[in-house]
């Protein structure tokens, strides 16, 4: 009987092991022409928004993968982000992502709008795209390091 607890509890920890290898995590990457602060699952598709920007251009686009029902392809979309008391409106475009079945989302905003400062400070912010509405954590979120690379120099 004790033989198998342990059995149990072994396979009960590297399954645990498994699945808290598989959370979003956000990571900073940059190239020559762009940057990208992405909340995902490193080495896959399973991306929860990004962040990117042409580097030194002096703004920031917002993508979010999956929107939700009521939004079409091809449909101009308000994106509202909100974090620390501080909202922001950007207009955005709705996309086919033939993945989801479901349409992407996509805007812009310059780098040095107060959303920014406030997620810096903040632990999350909100994303609405229509009636849906996400809330992604700000814990190890490179929000400086990416507007260091989409700032105008």
């Amino acid at each position: 009987m004790a033989k198998r607890l342990i059995a149990a509890l072994l396979i009960f920890a590297s399954l645990s092991l498994n699945a808290s290898a598989q959370e979003r995590q956000w990571s900073l990457d940059a190239g020559d022409d762009d940057a990208y602060l992405i909340f995902g699952v490193a080495d896959s598709d399973d991306v929860g928004i990004s962040l990117w920007c042409p580097i030194r251009e002096g703004s920031v686009n917002i993508f979010v993968p999956e929107t939700g029902a009521g939004v079409k392809a091809g449909q101009d979309v308000i994106m509202t982000l909100t974090a620390g008391g501080q909202t922001a409106e950007l207009k955005g475009k709705a996309e086919d992502n033939l993945d989801a079945g479901i349409p992407s989302a996509e805007g812009n905003i310059a780098a040095d709008h107060p959303i920014f400062a406030a997620m810096i400070k903040a632990d999350r912010f909100r994303i609405k795209i229509g009636t849906i509405e996400n809330v992604f954590p700000l814990y190890d979120a490179d929000i400086e390091g990416l507007l260091a690379l989409c700032r105008k120099s």
